[in-house]
């Protein structure tokens, strides 16, 4: 494979270059600096009134109000229990949360099937929940999906100042959604999902698997640690000891089929999004993450974390402005694609080592990154092999481009690097419209996904065609030709 790299070394800096408003082309209620296309993306959710064929949701979902009268049952104010080997409710119920201000509580023993989840809604309005617990718990249950979406509200259901977290999925539950929340405040993660294992292996590793796990469309800002927590960081080491175990070891629950898609989070004091043990078909996609890392604590303060055991793809994100890396990987077989990374105040990508198994490798294709403190990628891991750096646009980056042994296995082509961003001849940049316009040096620049392995990239950061000429454009935008 021929080596092609568009570099400019120009002028410097373009650190006031980028406003605040976000291009995540309607997927939060952030101001929208661009819009996705017609048909790809539109209302995916089965709840929805307006729901089609989209394969990827831009937020335009629209929802009839949930009543409290229509409800199977109704959480009044008071109660914090809701157990349903109390209640034997059937599989496909409605549990209405009432409108109103509450205090925490816990759903625990729901047993849904994938065809009839249980729905846990807020009715006759919005719900705020504030105290010193766990805002919402949701204990040893399977097949549910908790909603914000019962009221006219972007967030039918604020979760506010509760500690730790705002909502946590514990204990074995699995084949879950989390969807339309606002959660702020917390004394730690706004959403922790991860089982840990006990000392009767219950849900040790081998024996529980945490399926589905499906968080979308919530807004969580100003918390202590992550917005998101998901799955353990243990996946290629034993759990810490637990004294009352008698010297067992135990490993962390694997997870499989993990979405995390829409969600719009600012100022956390770690992560952003963190994702562990996720061992099987993990997407993380069409998120914005705005200002994280607060407390710059190195080894916490990246807008997306993958912890070890982790695959999959994480594409279509908008991260900025955090203290750290805006994506580290401590996974494997991860392909990155199509994100937008601006005035990243550490390496835009580090990718690291934590046990991979033999043959995996991390791809990264036809990303945007703009206005890097550290470098374009900075690369450690030396047990990953058929790496690549390809179609990537790389403006105004402080430290090297690249940072890798050269014993590392790690091919680059197709890039464009420079350091002056009116080079690039970009749309509307100063939008976060990074779209390349006729007479741009990236336009049909790029390897075609036939020239690159077990890469298959057909849409762009807006879901726009991702080949639209001659040949695929270098960077996370592709110009559109009629």
């Amino acid at each position: 494979m021929f080596c092609f790299i568009i570099i400019f070394f120009i002028s410097c800096a373009e650190d006031e270059l980028l406003s605040e408003s976000s291009s995540m082309g309607g997927n939060t209620t952030g101001e929208v600096a661009v819009t996705q296309t017609e048909g790809v993306a539109g209302c995916t959710d089965s709840r929805a009134i307006n729901t089609g064929g989209a394969s990827y949701d831009n937020n335009s979902c629209q929802y009839v109000p949930t009543a409290c009268a229509d409800c199977d049952y109704v959480v009044r104010a008071g109660d914090k229990v809701i157990d349903n080997d109390w209640i034997n409710l059937p599989a496909g119920s409605t549990i209405g949360i009432k409108t109103g201000g509450r205090e925490p509580i816990i759903f625990r023993n729901f047993h849904g099937t994938a065809d009839k989840p249980f729905i846990f809604i807020n009715c006759d309005g919005p719900v705020k929940i504030s105290g010193d617990l766990p805002g919402i718990k949701l204990h040893n249950s399977s097949h549910i999906r908790l909603t914000g979406t019962g009221s006219a509200d972007d967030y039918g259901i604020v979760v506010a100042g509760t500690r730790p977290f705002g909502v946590v999925a514990e204990l074995g539950t699995t084949d879950f959604e989390i969807d339309h929340l606002e959660i702020k405040g917390t004394k730690s993660a706004g959403i922790a999902a991860r089982t840990r294992p006990v000392c009767d292996g219950s849900t040790n590793r081998g024996t529980f698997v945490q399926r589905n796990t499906i968080i979308h469309h919530n807004y969580i800002h100003d918390v202590a640690d992550e917005a998101l927590y998901i799955g353990g960081s243990h996946w290629h080491t034993s759990f810490p000891t637990i004294s009352e175990c008698s010297g067992k070891v135990l490993y962390e629950p694997e997870l499989e089929g993990v979405r995390i898609y829409n969600n719009r989070v600012e100022n956390t004091g770690r992560d952003g999004i963190q994702v562990g043990s996720a061992t099987r078909d993990c997407q993380i996609y069409n998120n914005e993450i705005i200002n994280y890392g607060r407390n710059n604590i190195t080894v916490h303060q990246s807008g997306i974390q993958i912890n070890p055991g982790t695959v999959g793809e994480i594409y279509n994100n908008y991260i900025k402005g955090g203290t750290g890396r805006a994506i580290f990987l401590n996974g494997f077989d991860n392909q990155v694609y199509n994100n937008l990374i601006v005035d990243c105040s550490k390496d835009a990508i580090h990718i690291g080592d934590r046990n991979p198994p033999a043959g995996m490798s991390y791809r990264i294709v036809n990303n945007t990154l703009v206005n890097i403190k550290g470098y374009g990628v900075k690369m450690n891991s030396n047990l990953s092999v058929n790496n690549v750096f390809y179609n990537n646009v790389l403006v105004n980056a402080v430290g090297d481009v690249l940072k890798f042994d050269k014993k590392m296995d790690f091919d680059i082509s197709n890039n464009f690097i420079g350091n002056n961003i009116e080079d690039a001849i970009f749309s509307n940049p100063q939008a976060l419209d990074f779209s390349p316009v006729e007479g741009s040096p990236i336009v049909d620049s790029g390897l075609d996904m036939e020239e690159i392995d077990n890469v298959n990239i057909a849409s762009d950061y807006l879901f726009h065609l991702r080949k639209s000429g001659q040949h695929v454009d270098i960077g996370a935008f592709e110009r559109q030709v009629n």
